[in-house]
């Protein structure tokens, strides 16, 4: 798998080639009440995507979205979306687009036992599994997501991941 980083100010593509399938990653941070350090993403991410299965890879999108909004942002898509008008911690769009808000996850990584970042990268991991083809809407089917979310997160953590 070989990894190619640009960027721009608040713009960076990250591309991941796996086998012949290249995943093209958007960066956006659309909100300014948390810094964000996006380069930390990026290399989490890049470490997840090379640790997730590959029949799983495969089903990504060829290009991702990754975009930190504000909650009022969070709370319109989610209406527009899911008809619930509070804002969410994390929504995937089937076209790619993962949308992520910091301000939810500031709120409830205490009480996770976990920093904001690590809470930021949870949702970032949950939205591509999704993506990925994993569905939370069973007991089953969420306890399965819960063990693949927390194996990448752990893999992100250690040295050589």
């Amino acid at each position: 798998m070989l990894c190619r980083v640009s960027s721009a100010p608040e713009f960076a593509i990250l591309r991941i080639v796996v086998e012949t399938k290249h995943i093209r990653i958007h960066w956006n941070n659309r909100q300014r009440r948390h810094r964000l350090n996006l380069a930390y993403f990026r290399r989490k991410v890049t470490s997840a995507l090379r640790h997730l299965p590959e029949i799983r890879r495969t089903r990504l999108p060829l290009e991702l979205g990754i975009v930190f909004v504000s909650p009022q942002e969070s709370g319109r898509l989610h209406q527009a979306h899911l008809q619930d008008p509070l804002p969410a911690d994390v929504l995937a769009f089937p076209h790619g687009e993962i949308v992520v808000c910091p301000a939810v996850a500031a709120s409830l990584c205490r009480g996770h036992g976990l920093t904001l970042r690590e809470e930021l990268l949870t949702y970032i991991l949950h939205g591509i599994l999704h993506l990925a083809g994993f569905r939370d809407s069973t007991p089953a089917g969420a306890a399965t997501m819960r063990r693949m979310q927390n194996r990448l997160r752990k893999i992100t953590n250690s040295p050589r991941g």
